[in-house]
């Protein structure tokens, strides 16, 4: 077995875990933390778990935040636990803020009433591409010995083969719990909790990752929108635009340089090499457009409905 940069600083299968259950994210009405991020933000944070709970949690105080617009809140940021507040400190002072979000988390209200209108995007996947081992293969070479990225994430989480794990990445929906990090990289978890895949991140990280790659760590997926510095491992490749200045006009991205938005559903759709190419040729061309499966209400109940309410199945996955 190769002991190499796959298992970071977390302890191997069998012990280290997010902590993704129902219960570990209900929180007390009203009980939050409000840190200032310099002197035009504050971070306003529900919780310390992500969630599909928590999530929709956030997604309503920023909702709630918007619709009370706050004189001098400048920018509203929801992801994973927390909502970032942009403020223009000539207009309005933090403390004013405070007090106005703490009475707005209170009138979030019943966690199983929470609901959200979500897009559901379509993804083509090169699983397995050549791209992303080059990538891969860049590391070994250049910073330490490493593992085939798919066989690793198979086996770490007790599948016989990268072809169970490409299946079971692409047999449910995901759910956008957040886009940052990079200019539009979206952070998302499987809803389906028998399809999660737990891997720990890369320790050193990545110097480069190809453009445009589907990478797993910790308890999420997510798609790199430019070739960056990364540390979740490769198992696929979207020849898809996610980011662009040049975008704002095209399918999906609604007038934004970014595809995903937070509350936003993915369903990864496998495919060849064959259609890699067609695709990036489409994008190349320009006359390529994203897929949106349509939008609705996505809610708790439904949540509940199709996938059960016991530990561990209530919240994220």
């Amino acid at each position: 077995m190769v002991v190499d940069p796959h298992r970071g600083r977390a302890t191997p299968v069998g012990g280290w875990r997010p902590d993704v259950s129902a219960d570990s994210v209900v929180q007390d009405a009203g009980e939050i933390r409000v840190l200032p991020c310099g002197e035009q933000h504050l971070l306003i944070e529900l919780g310390r778990t992500g969630g599909l709970r928590m999530s929709l949690r956030t997604l309503r105080l920023a909702e709630l935040i918007d619709d009370a617009a706050i004189d001098g809140v400048t920018d509203v940021v929801p992801m994973f636990a927390s909502v970032l507040l942009g403020l223009d400190p000539l207009v309005v002072d933090a403390e004013t803020v405070e007090r106005r979000c703490h009475a707005l988390v209170e009138a979030i209200g019943d966690d199983m009433e929470l609901s959200h209108r979500s897009r559901l995007v379509e993804i083509p996947v090169y699983y397995g591409d050549p791209w992303s081992e080059a990538c891969v293969q860049d590391y070994r070479e250049k910073v330490a010995p490493i593992e085939h990225n798919p066989t690793f994430v198979a086996r770490s989480n007790q599948l016989d083969s990268c072809e169970e794990l490409y299946e079971r990445h692409s047999s449910t929906e995901h759910w956008v719990a957040g886009v940052g990090f990079w200019p539009g990289l979206p952070d998302m978890f499987p809803l389906d909790p028998d399809k999660r895949l737990f891997v720990p991140k890369y320790d050193p990280p990545r110097i480069w990752t190809v453009r445009g790659g589907v990478g797993v760590g910790g308890g999420f997926t997510s798609i790199y929108p430019l070739e960056t510095p990364g540390g979740y491992h490769l198992i696929g490749r979207t020849p898809t635009p996610i980011y662009g200045l040049d975008r704002t006009a095209q399918t999906g991205f609604d007038g934004s340089v970014v595809l995903f938005r937070p509350g936003d559903r993915v369903r990864f759709r496998r495919i060849d090499a064959d259609e890699f190419t067609a695709i990036e040729a489409q994008v190349d061309s320009g006359d390529f457009e994203h897929t949106t499966l349509g939008s609705e209400v996505f809610d708790l109940h439904r949540y509940h409905e199709q996938y059960g309410t016991h530990q561990n199945h209530g919240d994220a996955t």
